[in-house]
C-alpha cells in the first residue's frame, strides 16, 4: 500500500483553478465593404461616385484658365488650393465649374468655406449665377436625369453652354 496525500484542494473539495493565462479577446471581424456593383443606365456604365468627384489635372488646368491662378477671397497667389464649390459630400463634381482657387489659409482656416456657411454660399450663389444651376454637375449626372441624351464631352458643353446663355438674356 503506497501512501498518497491528498491535495489542499481535494481536502476541501474545492475544484483547482486553472494557471492563469492570457486572457485572449476574440479578434474582431473586419466589416467587409460589399464592392459596389456598377451602375448600368441605359446600357451605358456610370463611374463610381468617387472617382466622378476627383479633379484631373485637365480639370484643374481648366479652372486655373476659367478662373485664375490667384485666391478668390484674398487674391493672393501662394499656395493655392481646389475648392470643390458644391462640396464632394453634397454630390459637387470636380469638373471645373464647380472649382475655385483658395489660398491654404482661407481654404483651411476659420474663414474656409468649410466653417464659414456664409462664404459656402457666397461661392455657390456666384457660380450658379456664372453657369446655371447644373454648375456642379457632370455629364453622367445630366445623362442620368435625362437632360442630355448621350455621355458624350460635346452634349454636355452644349447643355452647359445653353444654361449660361439663358442667365445672359441671349438664349436662342
Amino acid at each position: 500500500m503506497s501512501f498518497r496525500p491528498y491535495s489542499k484542494a481535494e481536502q476541501l473539495n474545492v475544484k483547482e483553478k486553472p494557471s492563469p493565462k492570457k486572457k485572449r479577446y476574440p479578434k474582431k471581424k473586419k466589416k467587409r465593404h460589399q464592392p459596389l456593383k456598377p451602375e448600368i443606365y441605359k446600357d451605358r456604365l456610370i463611374p463610381k461616385r468617387s472617382t466622378r468627384g476627383r479633379i484631373t489635372s485637365k480639370e484643374y488646368n481648366e479652372a486655373l484658365r476659367q478662373h485664375g491662378e490667384y485666391c478668390f477671397l484674398c487674391g493672393t497667389t501662394a499656395g493655392l488650393e481646389a475648392h470643390h464649390v458644391k462640396f464632394r459630400s453634397d454630390g459637387g463634381r470636380g469638373q471645373w465649374r464647380n472649382i475655385r482657387f483658395l489660398c491654404s489659409e482661407h481654404h483651411r482656416g476659420e474663414n474656409s468655406p468649410h466653417k464659414n456657411e456664409n462664404i459656402r454660399k457666397r461661392l455657390e450663389k456666384l457660380h450658379e449665377s456664372l453657369y446655371g444651376p447644373f454648375y456642379w454637375c457632370d455629364k453622367y449626372d445630366l445623362f442620368l436625369g435625362n437632360l442630355i441624351p448621350n455621355t458624350t464631352e460635346e452634349a454636355f458643353e452644349e447643355f452647359m453652354e445653353k444654361e449660361a446663355k439663358k442667365l445672359n438674356g441671349s438664349a436662342e
